[in-house]
Parts: C-alpha cells; structure tokens; sequence
C-alpha cells in the first residue's frame, strides 16, 4: 500500500468524518446546542447570537444561536453521501453509454460529440441553476420531489463529460497491438470488452470518480452560494437580520447551505461562515489529492508492466538459471605440426 498511501489516509479521514456524522444523535443534542440570548442575574440581555468562538462554542454559533461545530457534524453526511452517490453514478451511466456508443454504434460519436459541445463553453455552475430555479422557487413542493430532481440534475450535468471520456479512451484503446490482433482473429466485442478493456476501466473508472467527485463537492458549493441548497429550504430560515421576514436556511445543514446562508455575514460575523469554508476547502484538498496519486500510479502502470515483462522474457530464456558464462581460448599450434 506505499504506492496509495496518502488515498488510503485521505479515505480514512472522509469515512471517519462521515461516521461521525452518521452517529450524530447517539451523541448530539437535538437543537445543536442552541443559546439566542444570554441573560444576566438581573433579567437583563447581555448577549445576542451570533456569539464568537469560545471555550463553550469552539466555532461560534450563527444568529440562531445554533453551535456551528454541531452543524457542521451533522450535515457532512449530507455534503459527503450526495457527493459520492452522484459521482459514481455519473460515472456508471455515462462509462456504459460511452461503451455502448464505441463498440455498438461508433456512428453515433459524431452526433454525441457534438450534442455535449456545449458543455465544454458553458460552466456546469450556470447550467445547474438554470435548472434548479423552477423546483427550488416553489417552496410548496414536497421535499422527496426536490431532494430527487437535485439529484438527478447533478448525475445529468456530469454524464457529458464521462460519456466523451469514456468514448475517447475506447479509441485510443483500439489502436493498441494486443486489441488489432484479437479483432483480426475474430474476436467478439463482449470478449474484447471482458479481456482487454475492463482491466483499464476499473483504473480509470476508479480515477474518474474522484474526479467527478471533486467537480460534485465544487458546483454544490456555487449552489450554496446563489442559494440554491441541497434538501430544500426552511420556512422559519434564520433570524436576528433587521428586515423580516427571515432569511431561508439550509434544510439538511449541509456545508454549501451553511456557507450560502451565512455569505453576507462575512464582514461582521465572519466566524460565522470561516470555519465551513474552511471545512470544505479540506475535504476538496484531500479528494485532489487521493486524484493526483492516482494519476501518479496510473502514469506508471505501463512502465511497470513493460519492466516485469522484460524480467519475465529474460528468465524463460535463461531457464530461471544465472546464465552460462563463456570463455573463448585461443589454441596454441606446435611448432611441428
């Protein structure tokens, strides 16, 4: 496990995070803590939400007076078990229509490839709020229907991307000695898939997940910010702002929520929003890095096969023995003969 040391770090973490946050009610309090006012013995208010970072508080707490360290906790699992769930279905649907397309109807690439055009000009950001604005304008909507449309829209905004991928390393896969020689001997696409394509695929499937993975965490977060936030919004929303009624708040409390409902407190509240930051900024950091490690190792995986296939080759000739050593001596002639 040297060559994924930091993938195998970087897991643990977001999987201790999540169970920590999947076991939240065992351990925290329903109401996250929540103080608004603090009182004096004379009945007199001495404090308001949002109340700084403390040895009570360790983030703060926002205007509701709800402890952020709490929140944080309890909506990871949201931000993550989205996150994930998306990327591996973009990945799933798109690598199946991206080999359907390559092997079954290589004729429909063009039309494909120009179809999802679009997607290379236009940011996934612009295209996901275009979307979402007509479910999330209606608060009235059950929260099923919004949680599966959100869902869905993100798996549709990523399927362009995996499809063309996928489509692409098929073709460049088909240049290859190994599959020219088993199609000239009449090999079958399923046998071509089974044999020599699937080994890649679970590489680069693997890679590709945690890439879509990033790209999810990223246009959840410009979500957040314009508003638009996973679950649905609050009714009740946030209190303490001078003009009513409430501002709407993240339902599920996940970590783009938290950052787009507390945007315009920054400059005077900004602990308010730091530390969600903050969090998610490490959770983009250590998922870019599990991705750069593996595009480390898959760079080296054809060196490494082309060296262990050269070893091989050399110990079969020599019959797995050290190799004769050969001495040329020269015959000496007598004089007489």
């Amino acid at each position: 496990m040297r060559g994924f040391r930091k993938t195998t770090i970087g897991s643990a973490i977001l999987l201790l995070l999540l169970i920590a946050s999947l076991l939240y009610p065992l351990y925290g309090p329903a109401d996250f803590d929540k103080k608004g006012l603090i009182i004096n013995e004379a009945g007199k208010v001495i404090g308001r939400a949002p109340f700084p970072p403390s040895s009570e508080h360790i983030f703060g707490t926002d205007r509701n007076g709800q402890d952020l360290l709490l929140l944080l906790l309890y909506g990871a699992k949201f931000t993550l078990i989205t996150a994930i769930g998306v990327a591996f279905l973009r990945v799933i649907i798109g690598g199946l229509l991206g080999v359907f397309i390559s092997l079954w109807a290589p004729w429909l690439k063009k039309y494909v490839n120009d179809l999802f055009i679009v997607f290379r000009f236009v940011p996934a950001t612009f295209l996901g709020i275009v979307l979402m604005l007509p479910v999330m304008a209606h608060v009235e909507r059950p929260l099923s229907t919004i949680v599966t449309y959100q869902v869905l829209m993100l798996i549709l905004l990523g399927i362009p991307s995996v499809l063309v991928f996928t489509t692409d390393l098929i073709e460049e896969l088909k240049t290859k000695s190994f599959i020219t020689t088993s199609l000239l001997m009449g090999a079958g696409k399923f046998h071509i898939l089974k044999r020599h394509l699937f080994p890649y695929f679970r590489s680069y499937g693997i890679l590709f997940t945690v890439q879509q993975l990033l790209t999810t965490l990223q246009v959840t977060m410009h979500f957040g910010i314009f508003g638009l936030y996973l679950g649905g919004q609050t009714i009740g929303g946030i209190v303490g702002y001078d003009d009513p009624p409430p501002k709407q708040a993240s339902m599920s409390n996940e970590w783009a929520g938290l950052i787009g409902q507390s945007l315009y407190d920054f400059i005077q509240y900004p602990w308010t929003i730091s530390f969600t930051i903050l969090g998610f900024f490490v959770i983009i950091q250590i998922v870019n890095m599990i991705k750069k490690e593996l595009e480390e190792n898959i760079a080296g995986i054809s060196y490494v096969k082309q060296k262990k296939t050269l070893v091989q080759t050399s110990v079969r000739k020599t019959g797995n023995q050290a190799p004769e050593q050969f001495i040329f001596v020269k015959e000496k002639k007598s004089l007489g003969s």
